[in-house]
């Protein structure tokens, strides 16, 4: 048995899989309408945040917004950022196909994640795909926006466009673990010691919701039905 069943949960609720609890999001309604408004009007967009910030469950928000019909691409540039070639990401949507006839879709919505560099000939083919209607809107997100290498057209299309995720409150983090548990009542876990574990994360969300996870199974295998301050002992001295 998997810990998170011992307090009736069906599965992790403190998964951090950007996949998942879109819905659970705290501190973000201003970012997620920027990112739909600037998606809706045909605009480059750059979202800054820190690792762990929720940068990529932003971009999963706008991709279950606007998928469909194959007009949503994502790419982790992370992964892909040697052997990124934008032509053929287009081409792909259309399969084999798209690929023989140099075929590319129109009114694309390219999200691209975690965007550290990018070679000046895929800087500029962004620029002229999305000049030439190919691509309607690019959502970038990286850690620092002044420090990627991007292209001066395409930091004119950029303009201002350039936002950052607010650092979370003790109270957003609070209300975050509540949201993931449903849990009015504190049971599972009270205000302090969230509060406490957001101070050991660093003020991270990913890793509050980690963390949680951590002391959770502690108390689940000491077979008790609530966090204690106890459990914390488990981050060690160094915390």
């Amino acid at each position: 048995m998997e810990w998170y069943e011992k307090f009736d949960f069906d599965e992790d609720p403190f998964s951090t899989d950007p996949r998942e609890n879109h819905d659970k999001l705290v501190g973000m309604e201003e970012i997620i309408e920027e990112i739909f408004y600037r998606i809706n009007s045909g605009s480059m967009l750059v979202v800054e945040g820190p690792e762990g910030s929720g940068k990529t469950t932003l971009l999963m928000v706008a991709a279950r917004k606007f998928g469909g019909k194959k007009k949503v691409v994502y790419i982790d540039c992370s992964v892909l950022n040697k052997k990124l070639n934008i032509t053929r990401v287009l081409q792909n949507r259309y399969g084999f196909f798209g690929r023989l006839f140099n075929k590319k879709p129109k009114n694309m919505i390219l999200l691209m994640d975690n965007v550290h560099e990018l070679s000046k000939l895929n800087t500029e083919r962004l620029k002229y795909y999305f000049d030439q209607n190919y691509i309607k809107s690019i959502i970038f997100t990286t850690e620092k926006y002044s420090k990627v290498k991007f292209s001066d057209s395409l930091k004119d299309r950029i303009g201002k466009r350039v936002i950052k995720i607010p650092k979370l409150s003790e109270y957003d983090a609070v209300e975050i673990i509540r949201k993931r548990i449903n849990d009015d009542n504190n049971e599972l876990f009270n205000e302090n010691i969230i509060k406490k574990i957001f101070k050991i994360s660093k003020y991270s969300p990913k890793d509050l919701l980690k963390n949680c996870a951590r002391v959770a199974q502690v108390a689940a295998n000491k077979e008790r039905n609530r966090v204690q301050m106890i459990d914390l002992k488990v981050f060690g001295k160094k915390k």
